[in-house]
Formats: C-alpha cells, structure tokens, sequence
C-alpha cells in the first residue's frame, strides 16, 4: 500500500477514534518527544506505542515511537523495532508492516499496520521487540457482545419511546447508533433504504447508568425528523419500516481513567494510565455490540411509519 494511501487510513482512523484516544494520542506525542531529550537511561522502558484493535475494519493501526538513548542523527528516518501480535487462545501470530507516514505539521512517524480482524472475546498481546531481544508488551481483551434486555414500547403524548438496557455495560459509551431500515412507499420495489440516527459521541442522548445496567432511551417521534432528513422524505411521508436496530461502540475494560476521568492534568504524568510493559502508551479494543428488531403494526403506525404488512 502507498504512503499517501497509508495517510488517509490513518486520518480515517482518528475521526473514527475515541475523544479520549485522540487526547491519550497528543499526551503520547508529548512523551515521545520527552524521550528524546531526555532518555530514560536507567528505566527499562523501549518504545511508547498507542493504538487499538476495532472489531468493524480489516487493517488494525499503531503508532510507535522508539525511546533511544542517544541523539537522532539529523534525518534518520529508522526505527528498530518488530511489532506481533499473538491470539492468546489459539496461538495465530499476525507481523504488522511499519509504514512511515508524513503528518499535516510536518512531522514523520511510524504506523504500523495489522492485517486482522480481532474475535471479540479473545485476549491479544502485543509485542514491539528490538533486534537486540528487548521489547515492549500489552495485553488487550476485545469486549465480547453483552445481554441486552429490549423493553415493550410505550405510547405517551409525546409519541412512542423504548428503553434499550445493556446489564453488563458500566462505563459510558463512545457511541450509540440508531438505524432504521426503509422502503419507500411510491416506489416499493426499490432498495431498502438505512438512516442511522446518532445518539453518542458527543451527543446527549447516549443514555445513562442505572441499577439494571445502561440504560438507552428511544424517542421515535424525535428519530423520525434526522430519518426524514437523511432520507430525503417529506414531513408528512411515511415510509416502510421494515426493521430497526442499535449499534454501542464500547472499549475494553483496561480503557478506564482514574476516578472514570479522561482528566488531561493527571492523564500528563508519565505512567499514570499505561497498560504497556517495557514502554509507554496504551494498547486497547473495541467492539460494536448490535441488536436488530421490528415494531407492531400499532406501534409502527404511531411511530409515523407504515408497516411492511399494509403494503
């Protein structure tokens, strides 16, 4: 794959990347370059490295900075250094490609690439290891998919709403997703068309922990006017619902800050969030947990959508 290609794919990645990945990122950054100025001589640390395994794409990214004992020569480009990782459960070892990437302040790094896609539910280490034998390690987790519990609709004034609650979820969310799942009905016989309504990343509708779990909250009648948006659809349309389902973008359970905080005052301190052994940084994944169902004709019908069977 072509550097420029490279570039893009890790762009992609930081848009799709967590907000506190793109702060732990900059923090890294800073570290990396502490490094150089100041080596850690007497500390058997190696590498910092910062990425995560995403159980939606094929190609897995990470970045890795060596920490060298010595001034760079002026334009030494190299880095020294092997990055695996292993499926601790089945032993299958995947060797990343190094790809140096020129970044938009002008500054050149390396990212690996993994051609994987990770299980959820099975432990990866990651290994950067020096041609000398000394390496850097971390261990990740992928979240597996939890039970969910899918609530009856409920009608009120304000239309129809239903709960989503998630048992084993305790930490919030990085992204919630709504979808639906639509039919035109002046031209039936076209494609089904998907509106995917957001509820996190920023978002106030993310939902909220309670004694049963995380708890997500529905608003059809709110959801129908971004379908209509997105959909092209008239105000007073009412396209066929033929099915509906949520999306929660989750991290492992390492992924959590001190006092559950992405505080950038002590995340700054050297050490203060890093699951890497012999190095820097943080090694996480995460997984999308899905569920998909279908509405009654009553509850559709009030949804302000036409049911599949009143074609």
């Amino acid at each position: 794959m072509r550097v420029n290609q490279q570039k893009s794919l890790f762009k992609t990645m930081n848009r799709r990347a967590f907000v506190p990945l793109a702060l732990l990122f900059g923090l890294i950054l800073w570290s990396g370059c502490e490094e150089e100025v100041n080596p850690f001589v007497e500390e058997d640390r190696y590498f910092t490295v910062f990425g995560y395994l995403d159980t939606a794409v094929d190609q897995q990214f990470l970045r890795v900075i060596e920490l060298r004992t010595e001034f760079a020569t002026a334009g030494d480009q190299s880095i020294d250094a092997i990055v695996t990782t292993t499926e601790r459960e089945t032993g299958f070892v995947t060797v990343w490609r190094d790809s140096l990437v020129s970044f938009e302040d002008g500054t050149i790094g390396h990212i690996f690439v993994g051609d994987l896609r990770p299980v959820p539910g099975l432990h990866y280490v990651l290994d950067v290891t020096k041609s000398d034998g000394k390496r850097a390690s971390a261990t990740t987790l992928v979240p597996a998919q939890p039970n969910v519990i899918l609530s009856e609709p409920q009608a009120a004034f304000v239309g129809v709403t239903q709960k989503v609650v998630w048992p084993t979820v305790r930490f919030i969310p990085f992204k919630v997703e709504v979808w639906y799942r639509t039919i035109d009905t002046a031209a039936p016989g076209l494609p089904f068309r998907e509106a995917v309504v957001l509820y996190g990343d920023g978002h106030n509708r993310v939902g909220q922990q309670t004694a049963g779990g995380w708890e997500i909250l529905i608003r059809y009648a709110e959801d129908k006017k971004e379908v209509t948006r997105q959909l092209g659809f008239g105000e007073g349309d009412q396209p066929i619902l033929l099915s509906m389902g949520m999306r929660v973008t989750m991290s492992d359970e390492q992924w959590r800050p001190p006092d559950g905080v992405f505080n950038p005052d002590v995340l700054v301190q050297p050490g203060t969030f890093s699951n890497v052994d012999g190095g820097f940084g943080f090694f996480g994944s995460v997984n999308q947990y899905s569920l998909e169902w279908t509405l009654s004709l009553s509850v559709t019908t009030i949804a302000g959508y036409t049911n599949p069977g009143k074609r």
